[in-house]
């Protein structure tokens, strides 16, 4: 069960419950740093989505920015729409880096994550608003069975974030994508396969005809020597080539 949140954030007073299972503070002075000011590495945002991986292997919880580790409300600068569009898609981008440890997607109907913002009031001292930043993590499945895309796990045991590491599970539509790949790749083979085969077949197409070519004409220049003798020795008037007619005759079947 998680805590009611306050229906005020008033500046220096403390939050009515503290870390635990439920409950993560951050005290953020410049909402925009975490995206601008330093790296993506070094801007916190691996952490939260840590604590948030957490809450989501239990009961859910509460992640607040804007609150010292003692529950001390402070608030945090520069809270902008822009800032609130670029972590509402980081938010976003969670989604897609867990999954159920069956290796299906995470069902948003089922498992949640909100944003809700929050004025702080009673700060006179600082010249601009702050406010207070809440991820409200949802969890209405089962426990430790969301992990990230490398297999882990992570839980909440008081105000800690601590893993386990389980093995890798391949999605359904890893596999699929893998089965496609191997038959593609089959195929492509197959291809190249015929391709070579139809290459030698041309090629002894081409050899074949240049052997009938060359065996005709050494057929045809036998003829012609000897007609040209018969020709000779019989005198035999050349009304009809006859070359011509005995090749006309062998090759006509």
């Amino acid at each position: 069960m998680l805590p009611k949140l306050p229906e005020q954030w008033v500046y220096g007073e403390k939050v009515p419950f503290h870390e635990g299972n439920t409950v993560e503070f951050k005290r953020v002075s410049i909402f925009t740093g975490l995206f601008h000011h330093v790296s993506l590495r070094g801007s916190g945002l691996p952490k939260y989505k840590e604590t948030i991986h957490a809450f989501l292997n239990g009961v859910g919880g509460y992640l607040i920015m804007g609150v010292l580790d003692n529950g001390t409300i402070v608030g945090g600068e520069n809270l902008t729409p822009e800032f609130l569009d670029k972590f509402n898609l980081w938010i976003d981008s969670c989604y897609e880096s867990f999954m159920s440890k069956d290796g299906i997607p995470i069902d948003p109907s089922q498992i949640s994550m909100k944003i809700h913002t929050f004025p702080v009031i009673g700060d006179y001292e600082s010249e601009k608003s702050t406010h207070i930043l809440v991820v409200e993590v949802i969890n209405k499945r089962f426990p430790l069975n969301i992990m990230n895309r490398s297999g882990t796990i992570m839980y909440r045991l008081n105000a800690s974030n601590y893993k386990m590491v389980t093995e890798p599970v391949y999605k359904k539509r890893d596999v699929k994508g893998m089965i496609q790949s191997i038959q593609c790749h089959m195929q492509q083979i197959i291809d190249e396969k015929n391709k070579a085969l139809e290459k030698i077949q041309e090629k002894h197409a081409d050899d074949i005809k240049e052997i009938v070519k060359r065996e005709s004409n050494i057929t045809r220049d036998y003829i012609e020597k000897i007609s040209g003798s018969l020709y000779e020795k019989y005198r035999i008037e050349k009304q009809e080539n006859l070359c011509s007619f005995i090749m006309k005759f062998l090759f006509s079947y």
